[in-house]
């Protein structure tokens, strides 16, 4: 496919917006890139939260840099790289401006634009779901093994990145089971072939986590769980709304922008055929439909952020189901674009100056020298306190999250007792609770953190830390 200049240019901008303002103004990682950074210092094929790829991409990048703001760096590679793959997957059914258009007005939808300096799961999937659908799609029109192939690849590594990403591949077996294109398939070797690379891929995580009783599964029932008590099984109803409501709220600039500019431009009959808009259907709404009939029949509550690869067709589903006529009002629309860019830039330097919250404000080489972070072999405590110390100590010490030897099996408790273990905490209450597991962790010192926004205003956050001495030193 010929390279397109505008998209070019635009991936270019955003990448470099989107790199230098988070190493400008957050010098310390956001929790989420901490812990995935930290889980990459692990090196195991699962986490105590999510499948392992984030830490793996994680780790990778800081090998070759020695920086952690190079997942700033990263975090937009994947993101841009998605962005390519929608126009790629908008160009099998429609038309270049349109396609461009589908692609670049992403740029309003928060998901790719204001929350992606944390470098987390949902960000990998931004580039795994329209990548997956892609190839799937062109394997279906013309079974190439090249795009079975790549698709055994994504479809893989969506699940090995987050496992709300498997909802994206039932509905792509339900295309395979319930359309007549996707039926064809089945009689041909390469989707088998695509199938055992996908398997293969995430076999050693299957495992992993048979070897570990599949502890992973109390993360997510606990995270799906709870929030507040609904009477008369309400939940059931308000959950899914909450969550469908989230992403219309998310992605309510795009939204407007394709409205306002189908108001004023000439209507068009449907030119996609019905075979595209079938695939459209499968791949870019029901997973969202899915998702919400999950929630609505056994009342589990979806936290906004896993909706986060599903608008990735949203562009495209706009051109398919409500046309009309790019010529005149493409160039406006294009600017619309570069105009999202700059309104979400500004508001993400905006909450950067003017929030005091102890996460920007934090002077993470400060504190882990204070604390002694690179005293010891191991730390322990909040994911964020934690995690920031198992980065910047120069040792790089294994964490225990949470203090919790269930949740991460892969901490040898006896070598920490031989070796001794700092305890970092934000919540004194949770720190007393470390002290009735641990018997033998002290009255916790004050780290005082003050933070001054733009504004001038001021206030103070109390960290509390402790150590564990080993046995042996």
């Amino acid at each position: 496919m010929k390279i397109n200049k505008n998209l070019s240019l635009f991936l270019l901008c955003h990448l470099l917006v989107w790199s230098v303002l988070p190493i400008l103004l957050r010098p310390n990682l956001p929790m989420d890139s901490a812990e995935a950074l930290v889980w990459g210092f692990i090196g195991e094929w699962g986490t105590n939260k999510h499948p392992p790829v984030s830490g793996f991409f994680a780790n990778l990048i800081y090998q070759l840099t020695s920086s952690p703001a190079s997942l700033y760096v990263l975090s937009q590679l994947f993101v841009v790289a998605g962005l390519a793959y929608v126009y790629k997957l908008a160009r099998l059914s429609l038309p270049e401006q349109k396609a461009l258009i589908a692609a670049l007005i992403l740029e309003g939808v928060a998901y790719y634009s204001l929350v992606t300096p944390e470098y987390n799961v949902n960000i990998i999937a931004l580039l795994l779901w329209p990548a997956a659908a892609y190839h799937f799609y062109c394997g279906v029109k013309h079974n190439r093994l090249t795009d079975w192939l790549l698709f055994g690849l994504f479809a893989g590594l969506n699940v090995l990145t987050k496992y709300v990403s498997g909802i994206l591949l039932l509905c792509l077996a339900a295309y395979l089971v319930l359309t007549k294109p996707g039926r064809a398939c089945f009689r041909s070797w390469k989707l088998y072939v695509a199938a055992a690379v996908a398997l293969a891929v995430v076999a050693p995580h299957i495992i992993w986590l048979w070897q570990h009783d599949w502890f992973v599964l109390d993360y997510f029932l606990a995270r799906s769980g709870g929030g507040k008590s609904y009477p008369f099984g309400l939940a059931h109803l308000i959950y899914p709304l909450k969550f469908i409501g989230a992403q219309i709220l998310t992605s309510a600039f795009a939204w407007l922008v394709l409205l306002a500019a189908r108001r004023y431009s000439p209507k068009e009959a449907v030119a996609v055929s019905a075979a595209d808009r079938t695939f459209i259907f499968f791949a870019g709404i029901l997973p969202v439909l899915v998702m919400a009939a999950i929630s609505l029949v056994f009342g589990i509550k979806l936290k906004s952020m896993w909706g986060s690869p599903v608008l990735y067709m949203l562009g495209i589903a706009f051109f398919v189901w409500l046309p009309f006529d790019i010529r005149k009002t493409f160039r406006p629309l294009l600017k619309v674009c570069y105009a999202a860019l700059v309104l979400f830039a500004a508001a993400f330097l905006l909450q950067c100056l003017l929030t005091d919250s102890a996460k920007f404000r934090l002077d993470a080489a400060d504190f882990t020298a204070r604390v002694g972070g690179e005293n010891y072999a191991y730390v322990g405590g909040s994911v964020w306190l934690a995690s920031t110390v198992g980065v910047y100590a120069a040792n790089h010490p294994a964490v225990l999250f949470l203090m919790s030897p269930a949740s991460n099996p892969w901490i040898d408790m006896a070598d920490v007792a031989a070796k001794g273990i700092l305890v970092v905490e934000e919540n004194p209450a949770a720190y007393q609770n470390y002290q009735k597991t641990f018997a033998n962790l002290p009255e916790p010192e004050v780290y005082l953190l003050k933070a001054t926004n733009i504004l001038g205003q001021n206030r103070e956050y109390k960290l509390y830390y402790g150590t564990i001495t080993g046995e042996k030193k």
